[in-house]
C-alpha cells in the first residue's frame, strides 16, 4: 500500500483533549502558583473567587496537589460549597493523614449551621478528644466550629480552652464562647457552666478557667471585677490585675483593700503602680514583704527584676510589687554598650586577644538574649546584657583574672544554679521560675 499524506479533510484526532476542567485546574495553579506570595491564605482564596467552585473543591481533594494550595482553595469554598462534593469535603476532616492546614480550612467552611452536613460533622466533632500538646493541634479549630455550630454541651470545654496560656489555643477559646453567646444568648451559656449571671461566674465558677471567663464576661459589661483580685487562683488574679491596670476606676477601692490587708491586697498594690501611684510607702507598711531568695545579691536580684518583671501570668504579685518600688533604671543600653568595650579593652589588654563580642541571638543563629559571647584565645566569655555580669566556658585563669580586675563580678556555678522563685519567664515552651544563671545569661529562639 502507498504511503501518502492524510486524505483532505481528514482531521487528527489529538491524543489528550484539553477539557474545561484542565483550564479550570491550570488557572487555579497559576493563581496560586508558590507558598511563597506574601498573601495570606484568605486573600489567595480571593482571587479564586470567579472560578467554580465544583473545580475548585476538586483540586481540594486532590492529594497530588500541594497542601498550601489545597489550603487556599479550601478557604475558597466558603459559602458555595458544592453539594455533592460536601462528602467526600466531610471526609478530608476526619482524615487524620491530611495536613492540619487543609482540616483547619475545611472546618472553617463547613462549619455552618443548618447546611445538610452539619449535622454528620457535629457528631464527629464531638467525638473527638482534647489534645493535651501546646502545639498546633486542630482540637482548639475544633471546639471553636463546635461552637460555630451552637453545640451549647461545648461551653465548658471552651472556658478551660480561652484559659490556656498558648495565645492561639486562648484566642480559639474566646471566640468561641462569643459566638455561643451571638447564637444561643448569654443566659444558655451562663446555664450550661452552672450560673445564673457573670458575677456568679467570677466568684462562684466550679474552676479556674469558669472564674476567668466570669471576670472577662463582668469587665465587657463595665462590671466591678475588684474582687477577683482576691481569687485563690493566681491566674485569675493575674487577669483581674491586668485589666484593672489598664483602665482608670476607683483607686479608693484599691486603696482600702490595701490598708486594711484584705485578700488581694498585694495584686490591688500592684494595681496602683501602674496606676501611676506610688507605693513604696504603703509597701513599706505592709512590713516590705518580699519572696526570699538567700544568696542573690541584691543588684542581681535588682537587675533581673528589671528585665522579667511582670512575667507570665502564674508570677507571683510580690515581684510586681517589688519591681514598682525599684529605682528607675539607669539607660540600659548605653551602659550595656559601656560595659562591652569595657571588657574587650580588659581582655585586649591581657592578651587573649578578643574577638568581635556577638550577640546570643547571632552566635546561635536565631533568637534573642541577654548577653553577648566574646571568643578569645582562652576560650569563650559570656556578659551579661543586665549588668557587670560574666561567666567562662571554663575556670580559664588568665580570663578571670581580667575580667575581675576591671570590675566584672564572675557567676560561679553556686550562685548561677539558685532559683528565682515565683517569677514565672517563658523559655522554649515552659513557663515557670528559671535560675539566676538562666536569666542573666537567657536566649530565646
Amino acid at each position: 500500500m502507498a504511503h501518502g499524506r492524510p486524505e483532505e479533510g481528514r482531521r487528527r484526532t489529538p491524543r489528550h483533549a484539553v477539557t474545561a476542567r484542565d483550564l479550570d485546574r491550570s488557572r487555579l495553579r497559576d493563581l496560586v502558583p508558590s507558598p511563597a506570595r506574601s498573601e495570606s491564605a484568605s486573600a489567595l482564596a480571593r482571587r479564586l473567587a470567579d472560578l467554580p467552585a465544583d473545580a475548585i473543591a476538586d483540586l481540594v481533594l486532590d492529594a497530588g496537589e500541594p497542601w498550601w494550595r489545597r489550603t487556599a482553595c479550601a478557604l475558597a469554598l466558603t459559602g458555595r460549597i458544592p453539594g455533592d462534593r460536601a462528602t467526600a469535603l466531610l471526609d478530608q476532616v476526619r482524615d487524620p493523614g491530611v495536613i492540619n492546614e487543609i482540616r483547619q480550612a475545611l472546618l472553617e467552611v463547613l462549619g455552618v449551621p443548618g447546611q445538610p452536613h452539619s449535622g454528620a460533622l457535629l457528631t464527629w466533632l464531638r467525638a473527638q478528644e482534647r489534645d493535651p500538646d501546646p502545639g498546633y493541634r486542630l482540637d482548639a479549630v475544633i471546639m471553636l466550629t463546635r461552637a460555630r455550630l451552637a453545640d451549647l454541651t461545648a461551653a465548658p470545654e471552651l472556658a478551660e480552652l480561652a484559659a490556656d496560656p498558648w495565645w492561639h489555643r486562648r484566642e480559639a477559646g474566646e471566640q468561641g464562647i462569643d459566638a455561643l453567646i451571638e447564637r444561643e444568648g448569654l443566659p444558655a451559656v451562663l446555664a450550661e457552666l452552672g450560673a445564673d449571671s457573670p458575677q456568679r461566674l467570677a466568684t462562684r465558677g466550679a474552676t479556674d478557667a469558669q472564674r476567668r471567663l466570669g471576670l472577662r464576661l463582668v469587665h465587657r459589661a463595665d462590671g466591678d471585677i475588684t474582687p477577683s483580685l482576691a481569687d485563690s487562683a493566681t491566674m485569675v488574679a493575674r487577669a483581674a490585675h491586668d485589666l484593672l491596670a489598664g483602665t482608670d476606676g476607683d483607686d479608693d477601692a484599691l486603696l482600702a483593700l490595701v490598708q486594711e490587708r484584705r485578700p488581694g491586697h498585694l495584686w490591688a498594690l500592684a494595681v496602683l503602680h501602674r496606676r501611676g501611684h506610688a507605693i513604696r510607702p504603703m509597701w513599706e507598711a505592709l512590713g516590705s514583704p518580699r519572696v526570699q531568695l538567700p544568696g542573690v545579691p541584691s543588684d542581681i536580684r535588682a537587675a533581673i527584676v528589671r528585665q522579667y518583671t511582670p512575667g507570665q501570668r502564674g508570677t507571683d504579685p510580690l515581684w510586681l510589687v517589688e519591681a514598682g518600688c525599684l529605682d528607675p533604671a539607669p539607660d540600659a543600653r548605653e551602659r550595656a554598650d559601656r560595659r562591652l568595650a569595657h571588657a574587650v579593652r580588659a581582655l585586649t589588654a591581657a592578651g587573649l586577644d578578643p574577638r568581635r563580642p556577638v550577640p546570643v541571638g547571632e552566635h546561635e543563629g536565631s533568637g534573642t538574649g541577654t548577653y553577648h559571647v566574646i571568643d578569645t584565645n582562652a576560650r569563650q566569655v559570656r556578659l551579661s546584657t543586665l549588668g557587670p555580669y560574666f561567666m567562662l566556658a571554663n575556670d580559664e585563669a588568665p580570663a578571670m583574672t581580667a575580667m575581675r580586675e576591671a570590675g566584672f563580678q564572675y557567676i560561679d556555678e553556686d550562685l548561677a544554679a539558685i532559683r528565682f522563685e515565683g517569677l514565672h519567664v517563658y523559655f522554649f515552651g515552659d513557663r515557670g521560675p528559671l535560675t539566676v544563671g538562666d536569666l542573666l545569661f537567657y536566649w530565646q529562639d
